[in-house]
C-alpha cells in the first residue's frame, strides 16, 4: 500500500528551494572475467544527521516525503552524471526505486523522462533497481509497471534478492534483466555450505532466463574466491571500490588480485576440460605501421585469409577482419581476448555472450604476460566443444 502523498513543502533536509539537499556517490559493478566495469550504482547521502541512507529514507517515509526524497536523489545524481565525460555517461547507472515511487502516478506522467532530458540523458542510461525488501502487494500492477518502464527503455533490476519473503514472486512478475543478490547471501559465504548451494542454484537459474546475476556487498577475497567458483561473474562491494563522489575504476591492486584469482581458478568447470591454448593458431601478423591500403591489397590476394593480427612487439594492437577491411570504411576490430589457460567450455560461453555483430569474430589468445599467441576461430571452437561433448560418458 502506498503512503499518503504530502502536500506540504519539503523540509530543508530534502530540498533547499530548487536545490536538492542530498548528494550522490557512485559504486562500480565489475565483470570479474574481463575486469571491466559494466555500470555504477548511484547511492544517496543526506545532510548532517540524515547522512546514512537508512536514516534518510526512513525519515522520509515516516513524514510522507518519499516522492520528494526520490526526486531529490534523482536530480542530484543526474546533475553529477551530466558533468561526466561522454564515455562515462554511456555506462548504465543503477538507481534504487521503491515500490511506492514506481507506482506513484507522478513517476509515469512524463516528468521523469523530462528530468532525464534536462540533463542530456535518456532511460537507456538507467537501470531501475526494485528493492525486494518492500514487495508489491499487487503482482499484476508490478508486472504492468515493469513492462511500461522496459518499453520506455529503462533496464530493470531486482535488488536485495533473498532479503525478504516474496523474492520469488517479485522475480517472476518483474522479469528483470539484472538480479542483485542481497549481501546477507554473500557475507561469509566461504564458511557456509548452505549459502553456497543456494547461490549455485541461482547462478543456474539466472543463466537459464538470460539475466545478469550480481553479488552485492563483497568485502573479502575469501568471499570472492567462493563466488567465482560458484559461477558468479559480476560483483559490487567494498572489496572492489568504496562509493565515491564520481564514478571510479577498481584499483590497480584489485585488478592484480582479481587476475590472480581467475588464474588460480583456471576457469575449469570440469577436470577433463581442455584449455584454449591447445587450439591456438598463429595467423598472419603485421606491425601496426602497415598502411590500410596494403592490408586491403593483402586481403584481395589471399582469399583464404579471414583476419590479420596487428601487433607491436609481442602485444596485440587489434585484429583486422576481412569484412571490416579498409575498403568498407571500417577500422580495426577490438576482439575478445583471453588467456591460453582458460577452459574451452568457458571460452564458448564468453564467445556466445558477444553482440550479434561480433558473435562469429575470431578470439585473440595471450599468455599470462599478455604476449600474443594467436587466434581461435568460432569454427574451431564449435568443433572442439562438440568433440568434448562426444567424449563425455552419458549421465
Amino acid at each position: 500500500m502506498s503512503l499518503p502523498l504530502s502536500s506540504a513543502p519539503a523540509p530543508a533536509w530534502l530540498w533547499n528551494g530548487d536545490e536538492p539537499s542530498v548528494t550522490s556517490v557512485f559504486q562500480p559493478i565489475v565483470d570479474l572475467l574481463r575486469g571491466e566495469v559494466i555500470g555504477h550504482e548511484v547511492l544517496s547521502r543526506g545532510p548532517g544527521e540524515f547522512r546514512e541512507p537508512h536514516v534518510l529514507f526512513t525519515q522520509a517515509r515516516l513524514e510522507g516525503y518519499t516522492w520528494e526524497l526520490e526526486r531529490a536523489c534523482w536530480t542530484s545524481a543526474l546533475r553529477c552524471i551530466s558533468t561526466l565525460p561522454e564515455s562515462q555517461r554511456r555506462a548504465p547507472f543503477f538507481f534504487n526505486v521503491s515500490p511506492d515511487v514506481l507506482s506513484d502516478p507522478r513517476f509515469g506522467d512524463g516528468s521523469t523522462e523530462e528530468l532525464l532530458a534536462r540533463y542530456g540523458l535518456n532511460p537507456k542510461n538507467l537501470v531501475l533497481e526494485i528493492t525486494e525488501k518492500a514487495a508489491f502487494e499487487d503482482n499484476a500492477l508490478l508486472q504492468r509497471l515493469t513492462k511500461q518502464c522496459s518499453a520506455l527503455g529503462f533496464g530493470i533490476a531486482l535488488d536485495d534478492f533473498g532479503a525478504g519473503h516474496s523474492g520469488l514472486v517479485t522475480l517472476v512478475h518483474s522479469a528483470p534483466q539484472f538480479i542483485k543478490l542481497d549481501q546477507a547471501l554473500v557475507r561469509d559465504i566461504h564458511r557456509h555450505s548452505y549459502q553456497q548451494h543456494l547461490v549455485k542454484s541461482l547462478v543456474a537459474f539466472a543463466a537459464s532466463v538470460n539475466a545478469t546475476l550480481i553479488a552485492e556487498g563483497v568485502e573479502t577475497w575469501d568471499e570472492l574466491a567462493v563466488l567465482l567458483r560458484l559461477g558468479i561473474r559480476h560483483v559490487q562491494g567494498y572489496l572492489v571500490a568504496r562509493p565515491a563522489p564520481a564514478p571510479v575504476l577498481p584499483s590497480v591492486e584489485f585488478e592484480a588480485r582479481r587476475h590472480e584469482a581467475m588464474r588460480a581458478l583456471d576457469f575449469r568447470e570440469d577436470e577433463d576440460d581442455e584449455t584454449v591454448g591447445s587450439m591456438v593458431i598463429r595467423r598472419v601478423c603485421v606491425e601496426r605501421q602497415v598502411a590500410a591500403e596494403e592490408l586491403e591489397r593483402f586481403f584481395q590476394q589471399k582469399a583464404d585469409v579471414d583476419h590479420v593480427a596487428v601487433i607491436q612487439g609481442e602485444r596485440l594492437e587489434a585484429l583486422v577482419l576481412r569484412r571490416y577491411s579498409a575498403a568498407k570504411g571500417a577500422t580495426h576490430a577490438a576482439p575478445l581476448v583471453v588467456e591460453d589457460r582458460m577452459a574451452i567450455t568457458t571460452l564458448a560461453r564468453l564467445a556466445m555472450e558477444r553482440t550479434p555483430e561480433a558473435l562469429y569474430d575470431p578470439v585473440a589468445v595471450t599468455d599470462a604476460q599478455k604476449r600474443f599467441l594467436g587466434t581461435v576461430t568460432m569454427q574451431q571452437l564449435i568443433r572442439r566443444v562438440a568433440e568434448l561433448l562426444e567424449r563425455r560418458p552419458p549421465a
